[in-house]
């Protein structure tokens, strides 16, 4: 089985269209829709690698972002921050708070799988 991911979304159609893109390269892909399953799904499951969006239900992604990078058992896990929100002050928000990586939706899956190579390269070599 391939890397896991996490993706934290609540849109179906992205979900549907990530998990389709992902699942063709080999990756392993589970999702959470807010950000209060995500904590609790990374602190039991830790995840290869979080994909992220920042409007989430119950607690959103820039305090999700907050607490895994504060936490020294989760702060290494990379983070992409995958969101509608274009403007610079949300992507110097999340790499303030430690995202690895930001990409606006939407985007094509050439994107998204050249930017996971840069954290899981033997996955997406295929």
């Amino acid at each position: 089985m391939g890397k896991k991911i996490l993706l934290v979304e609540d849109e179906k159609n992205i979900i549907l269209g990530v998990r389709t893109c992902l699942d063709a390269v080999g990756y392993q892909v589970d999702v959470v829709e807010d950000g209060e399953d995500a904590l609790q799904y990374i602190n039991r499951e830790q995840p290869d690698l979080i994909l992220l969006d920042l409007l989430l239900p119950k607690v959103d992604g820039f305090e999700v972002l907050r607490i895994l990078k504060g936490n020294a058992s989760t702060s290494k896990i990379p983070v992409i921050v995958l969101t509608a929100k274009a403007g610079e002050e949300y992507r110097q928000r999340a790499q303030e708070l430690g995202a690895d990586a930001y990409m606006t939706k939407p985007f094509r899956p050439q994107e998204l799988w050249d930017k996971l190579k840069q954290f899981l390269p033997e996955e997406g070599d295929r």
